[in-house]
């Protein structure tokens, strides 16, 4: 890797594409949602907001991307990992496991007569955030826009999710209890986007504030 920057960075053009960034958080008695089953009826499970003791994030990202004529591909690699300890069943200390991985490999494509198509694919690994474990997930999505009347009007049609793999599912061990949640939301979907913009440029006025609240108490000649 330290060989890869110190050549990007011999040739300039390559840094121009090329993104990294390293992210570090520590977080004191973080608020997170617990459980605990109702005493006197196992059958219940109870969920609600609890300060633990402490938790650690790293998160590193790298994007790069390179324009090839009248395609341009997006690839972006992010990798979370939390260190994380809370209470397991019998008085045991659990920890979080493994890292997250997301992919997401972005292209766009000009096509003739103004087109704009656009396909994404995204990927998520398992892996653990705070006490959850996130199982894998994929998507892919696909849109196609076109530009009318100098960019003030666009329509966009958009298909998100064309495989049906995009599933939320994830499980908790915290204590004695062990818990699973799946989503049913319905991610397939298709949509179609008019945007019509009024004005397609933005004049700035570099008059602050405070100025404009000067010159109305008659203060700015003082």
């Amino acid at each position: 890797f330290r060989y890869a920057i110190e050549k990007m960075c011999k040739e300039k053009k390559s840094l121009n594409h090329f993104f990294f960034n390293l992210n570090y958080t520590h977080t004191h008695n973080p608020l997170i949602t617990a459980f605990y089953s109702m005493p006197g009826n196992s059958a219940v499970t109870v969920s609600y907001m609890d300060n633990f003791d402490r938790m650690h994030n790293l998160t590193g990202m790298v994007n790069v991307q390179y324009p090839v004529k009248w395609w341009l591909p997006s690839l972006t690699l992010t990798c979370l990992k939390t260190f994380f300890s809370y209470p397991g069943p019998n008085e045991s200390v659990l920890k979080a496991g493994r890292p997250l991985v997301m992919v997401n490999f972005n292209n766009s494509f000009t096509l003739p007569s103004g087109f704009l198509l656009s396909a994404d694919f995204n990927y998520g690994s398992r892996g653990y955030y705070q006490l959850y474990e996130a199982k894998s997930y994929t998507s892919f999505n696909l849109s196609l826009k076109k530009s009318f009347l100098k960019d003030k009007l666009q329509l966009s049609l958009d298909a998100y999710d064309i495989f049906n793999k995009n599933n939320t599912r994830a499980s908790a061990r915290l204590n004695d209890i062990i818990m699973h949640s799946v989503g049913k939301e319905e991610t397939r979907k298709v949509g179609f986007t008019i945007t019509y913009r009024f004005r397609t440029e933005k004049k700035m006025n570099n008059q602050s504030a405070a100025e404009t609240e000067m010159s109305r108490l008659n203060m700015d000649n003082q």
